[in-house]
Order: structure tokens, then C-alpha cells, then sequence
């Protein structure tokens, strides 16, 4: 009788913590679209572009009649940022016959990956300190059929732009895990992993779900090859790592790592994160970890480090990468797969949430890594202390993973380059379909078809 009352009572905790997760989603939307009402109520959208209703040229056609869809990518992360490895095979390897790549960079303070990009874009403005009117100008002498802002609600971005809607196509993308809130953006490019087809998450903008995935990663040229054998071997322990972003670091995750320490004795905690260059929040987490019955001696922390590439060859020292929740890394598990480490991370819990379900979308493109998707925490103590049994498995992941994740969806720019301009093409066809349909000329519409290599999923 005692076993049923702590089940019964466990399963009433369980589905209270969902509800309050669901509650808490719920509130974050309302914020945002209050936010997004506020914010547009300062801005007079335009409600007519003098974009050509033709057809751009599709995938099929040649015909000199026809031509490139004029795409507009506004970002302050063109430079050494997260966002800007996943967006430079866009830019890069661009069907020129296809689409016309237009970049206005917000950047406070270029570098030589600003340069990068600005070669890479076929037309380049700089609108770093320009008001929202004038760029909305820029943008509409540019005649942009489809607008991606490529920022959100984070540093830098131009949202003042986008609520101007100076494109007749607006899109979000990559670098915010929510909702905009403003009715002046059509779209938010996602997958069916991050985003499934029955996700609670609401976002004031229809969902279009990339095949594969909605990232595709481009590794830094300045990254070291990864170590040759897993640390543990010399080492005689393994090491668990996570060089997310020390916001990302909670209780629940603590609660976690704390009983996979203990499980897997003399294991070793290695964290890198910008804070730790502070004496002060390295005793405090360490001491987090006292409290939490782990000795200090076995946890390692490490502040941001000057270059790339010695931040990627800090991955040496790692067996194994553990992830946070419930924001999950992205560049960051990127980045440890690309130097051989293979990352165990946590599926969201009774709710579908973007930001807790980057990782699975991107470990589900290495078949190898797919078992180190957790749909539970005690699954996800479980692979870690499992995996970290098994110094012969990890050894192998580290001799193959990067030439497994190359050849991935993930690494696979050319397909995924495709898949996107297809994307666009078939949103836009959508929107001079609308356009025409409300003008009643649906007798003069275009008889070519605008195809995809895969059609997008919408949903509202």
C-alpha cells in the first residue's frame, strides 16, 4: 500500500511540474505578442512593395523570361558569432540562377568573417547605426522578395525594420528560440524535430519546417583535428564537459550531472564558460557542488579562451559532452561533435519546447549519436553513465564522428542549400498566388510552377 501511495503521489508531482511547464510556455507567448502589439504600434507597416509578381526562375526552368528570387538577410552576427556558422553555406553556396543573397549587416564590429560574408553576398549594405526608415528604404529599392532576419529578440537586431515590413515575404531564423511576436513576420523556419507537428509551443508566426533540419553547420577553418584517443584512456578517468552558456546552468541540470559524477566514480566535470574568469562565480559554483555531495577537486573550470582555435582544442580534454536543459546547446554541441565528442542530451519533458529540443534536432543527423537522445532523465543519467562505461566505444566515436558528421544532413550544405531556395520559391509562388487572387486575375496568372525539391511544412 505504501508502494502505490509514493507512485500515486509521484505521478500527481509529474503531472503538475507538466502543467506548470505548460503554464510558463503559455506565459512567455503572451509576453511576447503584448510585447509585439506594443512594439508595432510604432511603426506603419507598408502595405504594397513594387516587387515583380513574376515567377522567379525554378528549379526546372530556364527560360531567360524568368528571374532570381531576391533574398534579404538582416543580421548584427555577421562576425565570429554563433549564428554566423550557420549561415554562411546560404550565403556560400547559392544557387546564382535561383536567388539574388542581399546582406545588411548590423555588425557593430567587424572581422575577418564579416569580410567572409561580404564576399560571399551579392550585394552587401552596412546598416549598423542607420534608422529603421531609411534601411526599410534600402530594402525596398532593393526590391527583397523574401526578408530573414536572422537575430530575434537578442543583440543588435533589427526588429524596428521588420516591423516596418519593407519585404512582401518576411521569415525569422537561427539565432532567436522563440516567437517574435510581430504580425509583420510570415514565417519562422524550424524542423520536425525542434518543432513537431503537434507542439504546444505558439508563435504569432507560421511554422516551416526544413527538411532534415533547420541548421546546417559550417565548422570554423581554423579547427584543430580532434585528439587521436579519447582522454579516459591516459587518463585513467573520463571526463564529462559542457562549454554552454553558464545562463543555461540550473538546479535540474546540477541534480543531474551531480548523480552521473556520482555513478561514475572518479569522474571529472570540466566547464567553460565567460563567468569563470571570475574568482568569486568559481567559488560559488563550486560550492553548488560541495552542497551537492561532489568533491570541488573533481570539477574544472575554465573562462572563455582568446581564439577559436584553442577553445576547440580544449575539447582534448573531454570524453564526453553533457547538455543542458531546458536550453539546449546549439553551437556548442556543433562544435563538441565536429572535435570527436559525443553529446548526451535530454528531449523535452511532456511539452514540446524549441530551445530544449536544438539537441535532438541535431544529434538525429548522426545515426551513430542517435542512442544518446534522452526521452527521460533517468535515460539521460542512464547513457551518460553507460557511455562512460564503455572507454572502447568512445574511442571509436572519437576516431569517426567528425567524418560521420561531415557527411550528415548537418554538414550537408549543398542539399540543404537546395532544400532552402526551394523553400523560398514555394513561399513566394504562395504569396503571388494570394496577391493575384485578391486582384481577381487569377485568369492571367503565371502557368509555370514554382517547385522545391521538398515542399516546406506550414503551420499555423
Amino acid at each position: 500500500d505504501g508502494n502505490d501511495e509514493r507512485k500515486g503521489k509521484g505521478k500527481e508531482e509529474k503531472q503538475e511540474g507538466q502543467q506548470m511547464r505548460v503554464c510558463v510556455m503559455e506565459y512567455v507567448f503572451e509576453e511576447h505578442r503584448r510585447w509585439g502589439e506594443r512594439f508595432q504600434a510604432r511603426y506603419e507597416p507598408y502595405t504594397s512593395w513594387p516587387n515583380s509578381l513574376t515567377p522567379p526562375i525554378s528549379c526546372s526552368s530556364s527560360s531567360s523570361s524568368d528571374r532570381p528570387l531576391r533574398i534579404g538577410y538582416i543580421s548584427a552576427d555577421f562576425f565570429t558569432h554563433s549564428v554566423s556558422y550557420f549561415i554562411e553555406l546560404p550565403l556560400k553556396l547559392a544557387d546564382r540562377a535561383r536567388v539574388f543573397n542581399v546582406c545588411y549587416s548590423n555588425v557593430a564590429r567587424p572581422d575577418a568573417r564579416t569580410a567572409t560574408f561580404q564576399a560571399y553576398a551579392d550585394k552587401w549594405v552596412n546598416v549598423y547605426g542607420k534608422e529603421a526608415q531609411a534601411v526599410a528604404e534600402q530594402i525596398r529599392s532593393d526590391r527583397i522578395d523574401i526578408l530573414v532576419e536572422l537575430t530575434g529578440h537578442t543583440a543588435g537586431n533589427r526588429l524596428d525594420v521588420m516591423a516596418l515590413k519593407p519585404a512582401p515575404v518576411q521569415v525569422t531564423w537561427i539565432g532567436y528560440p522563440n516567437t517574435t511576436g510581430l504580425r509583420t513576420i510570415d514565417y519562422r523556419f524550424c524542423d520536425a524535430k525542434v518543432d513537431p507537428e503537434d507542439t504546444e509551443q505558439k508563435f504569432t508566426e507560421t511554422l516551416v519546417r526544413l527538411p532534415n533540419t533547420f541548421l546546417c553547420y559550417s565548422p570554423p577553418r581554423e579547427a584543430p583535428e580532434p585528439s587521436k584517443r579519447t582522454p579516459a584512456i591516459e587518463n585513467g578517468f573520463v571526463t564529462f564537459g559542457s562549454f554552454n552558456n553558464f545562463a543555461k546552468f540550473n538546479d535540474k541540470v546540477l541534480k543531474l550531472w551531480t548523480c552521473i559524477l556520482k555513478l561514475v566514480p572518479g569522474s571529472r566535470l570540466l566547464m567553460k564558460c565567460k563567468p569563470f574568469a571570475c574568482p568569486h562565480m568559481r567559488t560559488k559554483v563550486l560550492r553548488r557542488f560541495e552542497l551537492a555531495g561532489i568533491d570541488k577537486r573533481r570539477i574544472d573550470l575554465f573562462p572563455l579562451l582568446p581564439s577559436t582555435r584553442e577553445h576547440l582544442t580544449l575539447y582534448s580534454m573531454v570524453d564526453i559532452s553533457i547538455d543542458t536543459f531546458p536550453y539546449a546547446g546549439t553551437t556548442t554541441t556543433c562544435e563538441a561533435m565536429y572535435m570527436g565528442v559525443p553529446v548526451i542530451t535530454l528531449r523535452a519533458q511532456g511539452e514540446d519546447n524549441h530551445a530544449h529540443n536544438v539537441g535532438c534536432s541535431l544529434i538525429a543527423n548522426i545515426e551513430r549519436l542517435r542512442p544518446l537522445i534522452a526521452n527521460t532523465p533517468d535515460e539521460y543519467i542512464a547513457a551518460a553513465v553507460r557511455l562512460a562505461r564503455d572507454v572502447k566505444r568512445l574511442d571509436q566515436i572519437r576516431k569517426c564522428l567528425r567524418s560521420e558528421m561531415l557527411k550528415s544532413p548537418l554538414c550537408d550544405g549543398e542539399t540543404f542549400v537546395q532544400n532552402l531556395e526551394g523553400v523560398y520559391h514555394n513561399l513566394w509562388a504562395k504569396y503571388c498566388k494570394d496577391q493575384l487572387g485578391k486582384s481577381a486575375e487569377d485568369d492571367t496568372a503565371p502557368s509555370k510552377t514554382i517547385a522545391a525539391t521538398q515542399k516546406p511544412q506550414l503551420q499555423q
